[in-house]
């Protein structure tokens, strides 16, 4: 997948920036901001290293005017303004904002990257039609990238604008980074090179890329959830004895020496249960590959040692290695629509801290995270339980 961090080598006429012209809350708003004018190149110069981020871009006036209505459509000249706040929020911060107005309704960052993928297909093709607004993309998982270094046809870029559009359409989901032939482009600087692609008054016939990593803008992840939205995987604890979801039972082998020394080992330098949680799922998202087949093939101890299980397996070693740890941990079972469409029985977890049940699915790499699924749709499903142990 791809993302690119730009710096142009061609210099807008501008004031002073202050940081105090940006709005505090990371929101911008599209109102009052005339389209500004710039020198074409034929070649667009993208610099993102640690002692570079992004061009002066000119202050403007911000209004703050909020609707709850959430548009169907909107216009790419409404879509582009929003990006020169963007690429100036940058500028000033360097880093993403979580959100970004566009005619007075917030967008989160996936849903702006979708927005302005399709602005810059749309422009390319003198296609000056309202882009259809799709809601409720959600962040990327295992988000990664590397040194970019290298020129880039437009054609080469146009392609991989096109592949992330098809992508989140297929998916619901932003690219945790995209392969070009410069590099693996990681999401942060994907939302900022076409951010600053866009702004071009008209496209380049190459694209020059010098971006490190990491760099200031991949160190932090943008993250919206908008008011009222509610992760059903994840519950409430309603209180109750938790001593079931403590203990070794059928193919979880929470008291092996084996499994608990490995616990320690994985939890090493964790100050809380929750980040004693997040790294016990991590390690078995990243180490132990899903292998297709039915029921429980080796349990919690020799998926560990083998580093393959399908999703029960995954299942039986997130649960042994938190129950290890004294963290509450429990199975759920249940029948999900995939990605794929297809509509299958399915194993996964959630593991208590606090007074949340994080829903932890080991079975997608890519798409899956501590309290996120996105390799099948949470808000189809049917399920069948919660529990301590499984039977099969």
């Amino acid at each position: 997948m791809f993302f690119l961090l730009l710096i142009l080598l061609v210099f807008v006429s501008v004031t002073s920036v202050n940081a105090n012209d940006l709005n505090e809350n990371n929101n911008y708003d599209d109102s009052n901001l005339s389209n500004g004018t710039s020198n074409i190149n034929s070649t667009l110069f993208i610099n993102i290293t640690n002692n570079a981020v992004s061009d002066y871009v000119a202050p403007v006036s911000i209004s703050n005017y909020t609707t709850k209505n959430k548009p169907t459509q909107l216009s790419q000249s409404n879509i582009i303004i929003a990006s020169k706040y963007v690429e100036r929020y940058v500028y000033v911060h360097k880093k993403l904002p979580n959100y970004v107005k566009i005619s007075g309704y917030k967008f989160s960052m996936p849903e702006y990257l979708y927005l302005i993928s399709k602005t810059i297909q749309y422009k390319s093709k003198k296609n000056n039609s309202d882009i259809i607004v799709k809601y409720d993309f959600k962040d990327p998982q295992n988000i990664r990238g590397s040194r970019i270094y290298g020129n880039m046809s437009f054609n080469e870029f146009y392609q991989n604008v096109i592949e992330v559009i098809k992508y989140m359409n297929y998916y619901k989901v932003a690219p945790n980074y995209i392969n070009t032939s410069t590099g693996s482009i990681q999401y942060q600087n994907i939302i900022l090179i076409f951010t600053k692609f866009l702004n071009k008054e008209e496209f380049p016939q190459t694209v020059f890329l010098d971006i490190s990593s990491p760099n200031p803008i991949t160190k932090v992840v943008p993250k919206y959830v908008r008011p009222g939205t509610k992760n059903p995987l994840n519950s409430k604890y309603k209180g109750g004895s938790l001593i079931q979801h403590l203990k070794p039972s059928k193919n979880c082998q929470s008291n092996s020496i084996y499994i608990k020394k490995l616990a320690k080992t994985i939890t090493k330098g964790c100050k809380t249960k929750l980040a004693k949680a997040k790294a016990i799922y991590y390690w078995v998202r990243n180490n132990i590959e899903y292998s297709y087949y039915y029921n429980s093939k080796y349990g919690a101890k020799k998926a560990i040692s083998k580093r393959i299980g399908n999703c029960v397996d995954q299942s039986h070693a997130i649960v042994a290695l938190c129950r290890a740890s004294k963290i509450p941990a429990r199975y759920v079972h249940g029948k999900c629509k995939f990605l794929n469409g297809k509509r299958m029985g399915h194993v996964w977890t959630q593991i208590k801290v606090g007074k949340t049940w994080f829903v932890a699915d080991a079975s997608s790499f890519e798409l899956n995270g501590f309290g996120v699924v996105n390799n099948w749709k949470f808000d189809s499903f049917y399920l069948h339980g919660n529990y301590n142990s499984l039977s099969f």
